[in-house]
């Protein structure tokens, strides 16, 4: 469930932290959550502040889609 952040851009980032986190602990459950709860928070966001965390987001999604074809 998704904790109520006064700041959406910092709660992304933080999460972003946090998913990162668990694919170098591979644990690949956590990060894919933590990534859908990012992009549950970027959708809510104004145009202007998605353009802030986009390129965080796609890095991340690409970190997690490559670890999950090595584990596989």
């Amino acid at each position: 469930m998704l904790e109520i952040e006064a700041d959406d851009l910092d709660a992304i980032r933080k999460r972003i932290n946090d998913a990162r986190n668990a694919l170098m602990n591979l644990d690949l459950e956590a990060a894919k959550n933590d990534y859908l709860e990012i992009m549950m928070i970027y959708n809510r966001l104004k145009p202007e502040e998605q353009t802030q965390v986009y390129h965080e987001i796609k890095d991340l999604y690409y970190e997690r889609k490559n670890i999950e074809e090595l584990k596989v």
